[in-house]
């Protein structure tokens, strides 16, 4: 399809979407700015800190007022008499500080000879020369290399005396709300210190622009450090003190809403589409969007566009570099990500849902969305040779190395025709009864990639898909201080697998052997959080895999909104495809989690700890008959973290 067959495409469906709009203009009562098409997936969101919802009240007797002549007219207001009337910014965010004591992560297995498959190719030349861990290893341990590899009772595959890792980390979260008036605002957010590790930044840190033999920072050595320097990038850290991460603005009419900008995407429990605003959340779904949204007989409607990944703009290549404040250009048509958004939901309001459930009743609410993305052309990443590393003119350090320039426009590679396809129904549905509460979300995923590239070796067309899905239930007894709770949920699996490579999804790909036409491992967003050391640190997230959680917790009211709290969770897990795990077995481990929480709600602090342990099963396991030399049994993991807080 040429671009301009795309275009034209794209204006269609934002065309469908805006008349859609305006038919199902609102039937019910006026939408407020806080939707954004949320079907929610845990509690309903708390009063803030410091305020108590509260019910309207009897509406005072109007005083009497003297009788007008009936042809006199009323006066008219003042000029926006009525346009503000909530203050103008408002901030949210917290602070927080997390430790965490981690031991024996790589689960007591080291390195070994295994190879990396033959057929993969597209990544790099080099095949690996040997086997990762499950976890990394703390520096402390010998490691091979590509050219010192691994080699049967090489010392580097032994086990390693020194299992433990840790250290602490700050995020400050602020999220500024601009009120233009009581149907316009803008929202943003932004992360000082994201995630930055307490202490990683000294002054006696050598920038990496430096060579080896330089000078280091202000301080010598780290033991003659005198200060925390704020990290910037390409000195002494790879991201910068302070992440804008989204902007958006919301107008509200008497049709619906609108969005538009860069927002947060939530959807049903979280388990694909997370917005990762819980207090120990890492990252989140961000999304840019244009989407209008409407009520009609109790049921939201929204409809989006999104602008997803948009291949090489001219930002990325020289000309543009060269003049930063000019327009940026999208460099091609045919190379962006086009995906649609479409979902209805009934969600019952949180006062009158409380007033429901108080009387008795039974409430259900759910929700349907529907997720199309298309790709037509996709363009390799540049090589070095387009960067020009060795171009005579290149920019050199005091030591001599040439630095990566943006390539030009002319040395960039053309689109190829990959022909993708897919579309994401999820289904969320959510039921009261009294003081007991059952969810459940189940999503899939159903595609096609005519060209798939470096996804399968033999870049045959390859078919997604992938099942995900979540029942929970819970009970609140004792005056809702007691919570007790039962989780299931599941990932599908796929066959394929990297015997090298990390556990971890993060930081390892598996590409689909010759033959093998079918990608089907579903994966769970990383801020779901199942547990606190398999899925969550090891794994990265849920997928091949399913789980049982029972839980409970106690909450304890001591004096003027303070509350003490003990929780335990107990998850145990199954891989989906037995093949696909290191020891070609079902059985993955069973994890114990116990918690203590202290929560003062009017002063906005928060702290607790949480001690978590892993025992792994025959799943995680290297057995004789498919390791041979490298065979080893696993062992269990265990974690301490310590966390404080600030919410605001």
């Amino acid at each position: 399809m040429n671009s301009q067959g795309r275009t034209s495409r794209t204006l269609a469906a934002c065309a469908v979407g805006c008349g859609l709009l305006v038919v199902g203009a609102r039937a019910g009562a006026q939408m407020g700015g806080g939707g954004m098409g949320r079907p929610g997936g845990g509690m309903p969101n708390a009063p803030p800190m410091g305020q108590e919802s509260k019910d309207n009240g009897p509406a005072e007797e109007a005083p009497e007022e003297p009788t007008q002549p009936s042809d006199l007219e009323p006066l008219q207001g003042y000029v926006n008499q009525n346009k503000r009337k909530l203050q103008i910014v408002d901030f949210d965010g917290y602070l927080r500080v997390r430790t965490d004591y981690l031991h024996n992560f790589f689960l007591g297995l080291g390195y070994d000879t295994k190879r990396q498959p033959s057929y993969v190719s597209g990544f790099s030349a080099t095949k690996q020369a040997y086997g990762n861990p499950p976890f990394p290893e703390p520096l402390d341990c010998p490691a091979p290399t590509a050219a010192n590899p691994a080699s049967a009772g090489d010392s580097k595959l032994a086990p390693c005396y020194r299992k433990d890792m840790g250290g602490a980390n700050i995020r400050l979260r602020i999220e500024p709300t601009l009120n233009i008036t009581d149907q316009v605002r803008v929202h943003t957010q932004f992360d000082v210190l994201d995630n930055t590790i307490l202490g990683s930044t000294p002054d006696s840190l050598v920038g990496l622009n430096r060579g080896t033999g330089s000078l280091p920072g202000g301080a010598p050595a780290d033991f003659l450090y005198s200060t925390q320097d704020p990290p910037e990038v390409g000195q002494n850290g790879f991201t910068s003190s302070i992440r804008a991460k989204r902007a958006w603005a919301e107008v509200d009419s008497e049709f619906g809403s609108l969005r538009f900008g860069r927002m947060p995407w939530h959807w049903g429990r979280g388990i694909a589409y997370n917005d990762g605003s819980c207090a120990d959340c890492d990252g989140a779904t961000t999304v840019d969007r244009i989407m209008a949204l409407t009520q009609i007989y109790g049921h939201q409607l929204a409809f989006a566009w999104d602008l997803g990944a948009q291949g090489l703009t001219s930002q990325q290549v020289r000309f543009g570099q060269d003049v930063p404040g000019g327009y940026p250009i999208d460099l091609s048509q045919n190379d962006d990500v086009l995906e649609l958004m479409a979902s209805v939901t009934r969600i019952d309001n949180p006062l009158a849902l409380k007033e429901r459930v108080d009387r008795g009743d039974l409430v259900f609410n759910y929700g349907l969305q529907l997720v199309y993305r298309s790709q037509e052309d996709a363009v390799a990443v540049p090589t070095a040779a387009a960067m020009d590393m060795n171009a005579p003119n290149n920019p050199v350090t005091n030591t001599g190395t040439p630095v990566m320039q943006a390539p030009t426009r002319e040395s960039l590679p053309q689109p190829t025709n990959i022909n993708a396809r897919l579309i994401t129904p999820d289904l969320w549905l959510k039921l009261y009864y009294r003081a007991l509460t059952l969810e459940f979300e189940g999503i899939g995923v159903f595609g096609k990639v005519d060209h798939p590239g470096p996804l399968a070796a033999d870049n045959s067309p390859v078919t997604l898909r992938e099942f995900g899905w979540v029942l929970a239930g819970e009970l609140k007894l004792l005056r809702d201080s007691l919570f007790v709770g039962l989780e299931t949920g599941g990932a599908s699996g796929d066959q394929a697998e990297d015997p090298t490579a990390y556990l971890n999804y993060r930081w390892h790909f598996v590409q689909q052997p010759p033959g093998d036409h079918q990608i089907n491992d579903f994966k769970f967003s990383p801020e779901y959080h199942v547990d606190q050391i398999f899925f969550r640190q090891i794994m990265g997230t849920v997928t091949n895999a399913i789980y049982a959680k029972p839980q409970i917790a106690y909450w304890f009211d001591l004096l003027n909104s303070r509350q003490l709290g003990l929780n335990a969770a107990f998850i145990y897990s199954l891989a989906q495809v037995a093949v696909s795990t290191p020891g070609n077995s079902n059985n993955l481990g069973f994890e114990m989690d116990l918690g203590v929480n202290y929560r003062n709600t009017a002063e906005g602090f928060y702290a607790g700890a949480t001690w978590a342990v892993f025992f792994p099963f025959g799943a995680l396991n290297r057995p004789d008959d498919i390791w041979g030399t490298d065979a080893r049994t696993a062992s269990a993991a265990q974690m301490l973290r310590i966390f404080f807080g600030v919410k605001f």
